[in-house]
């Protein structure tokens, strides 16, 4: 007997809300679209039954047209498919849509057997486990989808085997159509823009291109240090799904470097490290947009 299992597709989820209504519109089809490889894995792999399990779709309100867009997903195959839900997981669906006849649709149950396992769920994890007693294996599905920057989604789906009698055996499969990533660079080691280039150059190699990406800069830099921000937007340009950058750079200023001079520029400096009800992160961000500002430069934070 071979199952495939799916745990928190979360589909209508918000997502990361700073992307783009496009983008965003986009990656809500494309976790229907992950619900699609999935069924055709099951197919390919000759699956008998599909569980998915844990968050086929995100808690609130559901758009009629991803519910649709859903059921017409899950139509598409002549799988048993067997579905473990949250008890607050779209309570009107059934009322709203049409669902395929081939699937058994399960509220009132935090727990599924199939042969040598067990599936349960809780309000925020899903665990399949097997063997009783001090024999017993866990294990936590993650999401088919990452839900967000840095998230773990090394095993979206799990494929498992077994005979009437003995073990199961299980198997990750695949992996997220988006993968949610973050690189943290260290700013201190780039003194110009090619500098700075070249660090986010090294960073992003070999990423795959439907990524979400996050860029985090770090670490002290000096007030000298100058990014064009045009440029690296046609560094990150079209190469990925979405991406994103965060300045969390500190300003590297000796105590007392600015202390004679009576420029402009440097009073500007002063006058900011001296305000104790800004974050040393915020200091660093006017500190530098001022500076830029001054000197006739593009603001690059």
């Amino acid at each position: 007997m071979k199952l495939l299992i799916c745990a928190h597709l979360g589909i209508g989820d918000i997502g990361v809300t700073s992307m783009p209504s496009p983008i965003l519109q986009q990656w809500q089809k494309d976790k229907i679209r992950a619900l699609d490889q999935a069924l055709e894995i099951a197919a390919s792999h000759e699956v008998r039954k599909v569980i998915l399990v844990g968050g086929l779709f995100a808690e609130g309100f559901i758009p009629q047209s991803l519910l649709e867009a859903t059921c017409s997903s899950l139509a598409s195959t002549d799988i048993d498919i067997v579905w473990l839900a949250y008890p607050r997981e779209v309570p009107d669906i059934e009322a709203r849509v049409e669902l395929p006849a081939h699937l058994h649709l399960i509220r009132d149950a935090y727990t599924i057997a199939q042969g040598p396992i067990q599936l349960s769920i809780d309000d925020e994890s899903v665990f399949l486990e097997q063997g009783t007693g001090r024999d017993i294996q866990l294990v936590e599905l993650k999401p088919m989808e990452p839900l967000g920057f840095g998230s773990d989604a090394a095993s979206s789906m799990y494929l498992v085997e077994y005979e009437e009698e003995g073990p199961a055996h299980i198997e990750a499969l695949s992996k997220p159509i988006h993968p949610f990533i973050t690189r943290d660079l260290d700013a201190s080691r780039a003194h110009t823009t090619k500098d700075m280039l070249s660090l986010v150059q090294n960073s992003i190699e070999g990423l795959d291109p439907a990524s979400c990406l996050r860029l985090v800069f770090r670490g002290p830099i000096s007030l000298y240090t100058y990014l064009h921000t045009g440029k690296l937007e046609e560094v990150l340009s079209n190469r990925f799904f979405y991406a994103e950058v965060a300045n969390e750079c500190t300003i590297d200023l000796e105590e007392g470097e600015l202390d004679c001079d009576v420029s402009l520029l440097a009073e500007f400096v002063r006058m900011v490290a001296s305000d104790d009800s800004l974050s040393t992160v915020e200091k660093t961000k006017i500190m530098r947009c001022g500076w830029n500002a001054l000197n006739g430069k593009e603001l690059a934070e």
